[in-house]
């Protein structure tokens, strides 16, 4: 692919532990890439890249830095968020205002500026509610119990209003529970990294509940290949879930650290959250099928390489 025929991708919110993996599947891909983000954002999880991308810093809720960033790009990646889906609820007006009214500019600027595809990183874990029956289809009724579900499930919705009305091509992926490499283990979203960190730290690990809370992980890797692939795929079907189809407890996850790391931490069991659904495991099949994809990485192999990655990051 010579510099002519590059396609410019955008990735807003791309120094993150998601948004790093798929800017970097992008490069490797070929694509002429640049990577949207805060403010003098931390620019570690984007180190191998640095002279291979173009930065922009900037506030996505700045109609103005969202005009200037748009001109020019082929295709858009949106995977900002200002909340977790554990905090949302403490602030829903907040929520609202960072996250959906920004995301309905941007499209606009997407239609204005003739982009080629809008591509949307929506959460498989809260979009749904309490699943009614497993595993989870994209057919399933959406009934978020928190507001971050809420805000992903609009942005959705939205995004199907503006390619009827306007013709702006999308997908959505519904993501599953990421892993792997640069996720962050100081922050409530992710409990395979705190895990992690609590072994190399030495430190109890702490559980909402039995322990039968129950999910499906997906290894970033296999997730942004994924993601990369939908570029040049137009299919009637707009909204995938991004997932392994493979439940595991926090039980069994724990179990497979404690063989990993051959280190037997305390655990310790606290009082159960309403905000938690107790088993979601996404059916990953029509994205397997659209896609010709299908993930690759075990469990046991991506939570040995996030550990191996951590050891060396956590002082």
């Amino acid at each position: 692919m010579n510099s002519k025929d590059k396609k410019k991708c955008i990735v807003f919110g791309g120094g993150g532990f998601i948004g790093s993996h798929l800017s970097e599947e992008l490069v490797d891909k070929g694509y002429d890439v640049t990577v949207f983000d805060k403010l003098y954002f931390n620019k570690s999880n984007l180190s191998p890249l640095l002279n291979k991308i173009r930065i922009i810093e900037g506030d996505f809720n700045n109609e103005i830095d969202l005009k200037e960033s748009i001109k020019g790009q082929d295709i858009v990646f949106h995977l900002v968020s200002s909340t977790l889906p554990a905090n949302s609820n403490d602030n829903p007006v907040y929520d609202i205002q960072t996250n959906l009214i920004s995301s309905l500019l941007l499209f606009d600027e997407c239609i204005k500026n003739n982009v080629k595809k809008t591509i949307f990183i929506s959460s498989g874990g809260t979009i749904y509610g309490i699943p009614e029956k497993l595993p989870v289809k994209e057919t399933h009724s959406l009934h978020p119990i928190c507001s971050y579900g809420i805000i992903k499930k609009t942005i959705e919705d939205y995004l199907f209003m503006f390619n009827k009305i306007y013709g702006l091509e999308y997908n959505v992926f519904r993501l599953s529970n990421p892993y792997g490499e640069r996720q962050n283990p100081f922050v409530a979203q992710g409990v395979i990294p705190v895990f992690l960190r609590k072994i190399i730290k030495n430190e109890k690990i702490e559980i909402w509940g039995d322990g039968e809370v129950t999910r499906d992980y997906i290894y970033i890797k296999d997730a942004v290949e994924l993601i990369v692939k939908s570029i040049n795929m137009n299919s009637s079907s707009k909204v995938f879930n991004l997932s392994s189809s493979i439940g595991y407890s926090l039980n069994q996850i724990i179990s497979i650290i404690k063989n990993i790391t051959k280190v037997n931490p305390e655990v310790i069991h606290k009082k159960g959250r309403d905000i938690d659904v107790p088993v979601s495991i996404l059916d990953n099949s029509l994205a397997v099928e659209t896609f010709n994809w299908h993930p690759v990485t075990d469990i046991k192999i991506g939570i040995e390489n996030t550990y191996n990655y951590l050891k060396k990051v956590i002082k």
